[in-house]
């Protein structure tokens, strides 16, 4: 929860900044380039783009507590990106 409130925050502060100086285009494109910034962030950490060997050799060479803690850094960069992600597309929705 606090990683969401962290990326609330985070979409807040880039939102109010890009509208005050550029404009609604530049919020779109600020709020959306962060969101998608850490969930690709996310997507490295976890693992995900990698082939289907390669996961099973990374899964075979890790320890129970290093997945655990991969899994966890993943979530909370996925929970900081997603309500930057959600507020670009309201933008889009509502303003465009």
């Amino acid at each position: 929860m606090k990683y969401f409130l962290m990326g609330i925050l985070l979409s807040a502060v880039s939102a109010l900044f890009s509208l005050a100086l550029w404009g609604i285009d530049t919020a779109v494109k600020v709020t959306g380039g962060i969101g998608l910034l850490f969930l690709v962030l996310s997507m490295i950490s976890l693992g995900t783009m990698v082939s289907g060997d390669r996961a099973r050799a990374n899964f075979a060479s890790e320890s129970m507590a290093e997945r655990h803690e991969r899994t966890i850094v993943s979530a909370r960069l996925f929970f900081i990106g997603l309500p930057n992600l959600i507020v670009a597309g309201c933008f889009l929705y509502f303003f465009n």
